[in-house]
């Protein structure tokens, strides 16, 4: 059976902060709208996608009081939550309305917590959708910073829930890893105001973060690496040393754009190692230096660079579109219903057979079982 997965977009985030029916389409575009659509049930029905990691996060408080952003947030009830929640108990609302959304259309869709039920989604013949966590902010969110158990609390909840993977890092600091520069240059200000990512190259895994990746290895919940800085990624590796599959779901190659975001070699080998993937994401900002509008060549490129680096067998290659993520789209492939495009241009440049259905999704679907419940 060939599978079209996505490893990584937004449908919750946009529906929680527009206060949006995913059964309807709103907009698309192929450029950096954060009114956008881009993996709404239609975009996701359009395009094939038989499993969506439906990445859940919050908008960390640094972004959130920048004061157009924090002015903004009063028009929507998700802004409003913003500002009167923190960021877990947030996540948790998020959480239960993306829930909600995939039972309104159960015909099509299905929530599944395991391996098993996401087995049995497929065999009926829906899309399914499996919940993963992005940015360690919120396993703090509200707890006194030394608050180890508090934190493992948090993470036995997720994993009881059903979530397969959480980003450790991500836009800002939190007290579990260090995280990178993920906001393009221009975007480090909004009207007149400065958004300082506050980053520190050299920082790494936290006692804390060591102890929530710890309980994660224990709870079957992938660790993902995307948004950490190199010094966090190497523990990462040698911390879980194999025993379970690590990700970095929406990443580019340091080779054509030499963004601490992106991987190296050495990164791709111990993801490799793990049997872990890495999941290619659709925003040429971050896959080549150039910045180029359109992304399917670039794609590639960066699919290729990985599989060298890991190997040559196609078996750590994924898709991680990051859609619906505050990311300016591809102009060639500019949201889920487009991924056919995808297919396409692989087939072209030559990718067929199982190698292909390895990069779309089979290597993703192994991973889950593998690594997850």
């Amino acid at each position: 059976m060939t599978l079209l997965i996505d490893i990584h977009a937004h449908p919750a985030m946009n529906a929680f902060l527009w206060d949006r029916d995913l059964r309807r389409h709103v907009m698309g575009g192929d450029m950096f709208n954060p009114l956008a659509s881009l993996s709404d049930f239609e975009m996701l029905s359009r395009g094939g996608v038989d499993v969506l990691w439906s990445a859940l996060h919050v908008p960390e408080r640094e972004f959130i009081d920048n004061p157009p952003i924090h002015l903004a947030a009063h028009l929507t009830r998700g802004g409003r939550m913003l500002l009167e929640r923190n960021a877990w108990e947030c996540l948790l609302v998020q959480m239960g309305q993306m829930e909600q959304q995939v039972e309104r259309s159960s015909e099509h869709f299905r929530h599944v917590r395991s391996n098993a039920e996401l087995d049995a989604a497929l065999a009926d013949g829906r899309t399914a959708i499996v919940h993963t966590v992005e940015g360690g902010h919120h396993l703090s969110a509200g707890l006194e910073p030394g608050d180890e158990a508090g934190r493992l609390a948090r993470v036995d909840l997720l994993a009881d829930r059903g979530v397969a993977s959480i980003t450790l890092a991500h836009l800002f600091p939190n007290d579990l890893a260090g995280h990178v520069d993920a906001i393009p240059k221009e975007e480090h200000r909004i009207l007149f105001w400065k958004v300082d990512p506050q980053v520190d190259l050299t920082r790494g895994l936290t006692e804390l973060g060591r102890a929530v990746l710890e309980r994660m290895i224990e709870r079957r919940i992938l660790p993902d690496v995307a948004h950490c800085t190199i010094p966090a990624r190497q523990q990462v590796y040698a911390q879980v040393a194999n025993r379970i599959p690590i990700v970095a779901s929406h990443i580019g190659v340091a080779t054509l754009n030499a963004e601490p975001y992106n991987l190296t070699e050495e990164d791709v080998t111990a993801i490799a190692a793990s049997r872990g993937i890495a999941g290619v994401i659709f925003m040429p900002y971050w896959l080549e230096s150039s910045h180029p509008k359109d992304g399917l060549d670039a794609i590639w490129r960066t699919m290729v660079q990985l599989n060298d680096w890991a190997g040559g067998t196609w078996e750590h290659v994924a898709v991680g579109t990051d859609f619906d993520g505050f990311t300016d789209p591809p102009d060639d492939c500019s949201d889920e219903s487009q991924l056919p495009k995808l297919r396409t241009h692989l087939e072209q440049q030559g990718l067929t057979g199982d190698a292909l259905d390895r990069v779309l999704g089979a290597n993703a679907r192994r991973v889950l079982t593998d690594g997850w419940r």
